[in-house]
């Protein structure tokens, strides 16, 4: 009896052991603001979303490396930015004719699985992933479900977090998950939405505007960091522009230059 006792209690302690080594590793991302646009690319020469760039936005220690995602004709979640190939709109497309379009480096289109799966063999860079709006055929609301719907399958939550630029994508995730949701607003031209009064009470707890909005609109970001918004920007990829950001206490900064970033934030932690 005593025996059995006892294994029972090392079968505990092991599980204990297991379950906070867990917890520590899923919160052990790296601690800096940089998120590499589309993976590291710029200065590698790999192609902008691919598993090459991802790999090299890991290698740097990047905090997250974003990707975008859209759905083809028959529903698979792919990872590429353009909403065209060779001329066809990629929801008009199956997956079977994509892969027969190499990247530059000869890598097939990813999908959403191939990027999450390559991205848990770490622990330090989150996949932030961008749920594309596409403009001919608005599934923005179908591609959030399906991304979270896998993200749930492969169970990594605490690895991803989402960029919609869909209200109504906006509004789902945010009832259906826990994983970070940032609204990115629009692309040069801004919508009534984006200020702070509109925006917050759709209930949002992360911001991913475009740099010239937050440039126009410095008040915006005063306000939204009295709320508690961690805020993003993107494409920030001039050293003065990167210093203005970090003095503004972003949370994020999204650019293709994560090499120089990485640079300026190590050198600023140093002094």
């Amino acid at each position: 009896m005593k025996d059995t006792l006892f294994y029972i209690f090392i079968f505990f302690i092991v599980i204990s052991c297991t379950s906070q080594k867990k917890n520590s590793l899923e919160a052990n991302y790296h601690d800096n603001p940089v998120i590499a646009h589309r993976g590291a690319w710029k200065n590698t020469g790999y192609p902008q979303n691919s598993i090459a760039s991802l790999k090299a936005a890991i290698a740097l220690k990047c905090h997250g490396s974003e990707i975008d995602v859209q759905l083809t004709k028959e529903d698979s979640l792919i990872v590429f930015h353009d909403i065209r190939v060779r001329g066809m709109a990629i929801d008009s497309m199956k997956y079977t004719d994509l892969i027969t379009v190499p990247l530059a480096n000869g890598e097939r289109i990813p999908t959403l699985r191939d990027c999450i799966l390559e991205a848990k063999k770490q622990v330090g860079t989150k996949l932030i992933i961008d749920i594309k709006t596409p403009h001919y055929t608005p599934r923005a609301k179908e591609n959030a479900q399906q991304v979270l719907k896998l993200v749930k399958e492969l169970r990594a939550e605490t690895l991803v977090e989402f960029l919609v630029g869909d209200l109504e994508a906006l509004e789902y995730l945010i009832s259906e998950t826990t994983i970070p949701v940032a609204y990115l607003g629009r692309w040069k031209n801004e919508l009534p939405v984006m200020y702070p009064d509109s925006i917050l009470q759709y209930g949002v707890k992360y911001l991913d505007y475009q740099d010239v909005h937050y440039k126009k609109h410095p008040e915006w970001i005063s306000k939204f960091q009295e709320e508690n918004i961690h805020l993003n920007a993107w494409t920030i990829n001039e050293k003065e522009d990167m210093i203005w950001f970090i003095e503004k206490n972003f949370d994020y900064i999204t650019t293709d230059e994560p090499e120089l970033l990485l640079d300026i934030v190590r050198e600023r932690l140093v002094n």
